[in-house]
């Protein structure tokens, strides 16, 4: 039998398990708490903002939208997120709103123990969250969530979940800022990653966390997310409405606000903000 090259061997897997289709989707997807609709796209510009076009035109919820290549895809404060084909997970959940618009970082935050649990449980990684919405590994970014609400023609409510996670991006795929501040858990491991599975296990592991959410049990997520997270402590700097702020983390309040000592002295709560690490 021939020998087999690395190289060999990523494009085989390439063509293989790493491939998605509507029906693969829908095996790996758990059933216990929503019934998903999955909507493929083999090329879109965002599924964010397809997201946001279902919802507006059916106002229906428990539907996830994934692609194999992203184009255009939109991060927090308008930031873009390119995704070559076969190299990352991008997808977005149309949720129904069961709460009020103030309880909204604690679904970003369900998202981000999903994509955590599923590093933790299927690579034995030790991802690290960052508030408000990343997920990082040897604190780089490695996955990014953004979240908004949005309304059908009717005035009915609903929540879009947008999650990105590098998979298969080798380091050369990072230019310009990026090559600094991102990282892939094909970087991280070594090796190529079946996006398949690693849907799977976070798809599972939110049905457990937004199940919480929908409880209400707002300290059990954050005490998961305290448990995930190296912030607490640590010197930040926030971009706000006034300007650069910069303060120690003290804690993260059941409203998602974090908590800062400031550098004057004083303590204050902040949503939302940019946030980097001093």
């Amino acid at each position: 039998m021939p020998s087999v090259t690395c190289d060999e061997h990523e494009v085989r897997f390439m063509q293989s398990g790493n491939t998605l289709n509507a029906e693969s989707i829908r095996s790996v997807l758990p059933e216990e708490l929503i019934r998903w609709k999955v909507v493929y796209h083999a090329t879109t510009d965002s599924t964010q903002s397809r997201a946001l076009e279902l919802f507006r035109r059916d106002g229906q919820g428990g539907i996830l939208i994934i692609t194999d290549a992203q184009t255009a895809g939109r991060g927090r404060l308008s930031n873009r997120w390119i995704a070559p084909i076969g190299d990352a997970l991008t997808f977005s959940l149309i949720l129904l709103s069961g709460h009020a618009p103030g309880h909204l970082p604690l679904i970003t935050f369900a998202a981000a123990l999903s994509v955590c649990d599923a590093m933790r449980k299927m690579l034995s990684l030790d991802p690290d969250v960052k508030w408000p919405n990343d997920v990082l590994l040897s604190g780089r970014k490695v996955c990014g969530i953004l979240t908004e609400t949005v309304r059908d023609a009717a005035g009915n409510h609903g929540v879009v979940v947008g999650i990105g996670v590098n998979v298969n991006q080798r380091r050369s795929a990072f230019l310009g800022d990026l090559k600094d501040t991102a990282t892939s858990l094909f970087i991280e491991l070594g090796h190529g990653v079946d996006r398949l599975s690693m849907l799977g296990e976070i798809m599972r592991s939110f049905e457990e966390n937004y199940f919480l959410y929908q409880k209400g049990e707002v300290q059990e997520i954050i005490r998961r997310w305290k448990n995930y997270s190296s912030m607490l402590g640590r010197r930040v700097s926030l971009m706000t409405s006034e300007g650069e702020i910069s303060g120690s983390v003290l804690d993260l309040e059941d409203s998602g606000a974090l908590v800062l000592r400031l550098d004057t002295g004083h303590t204050r709560s902040f949503f939302g903000s940019r946030c980097r690490y001093l």
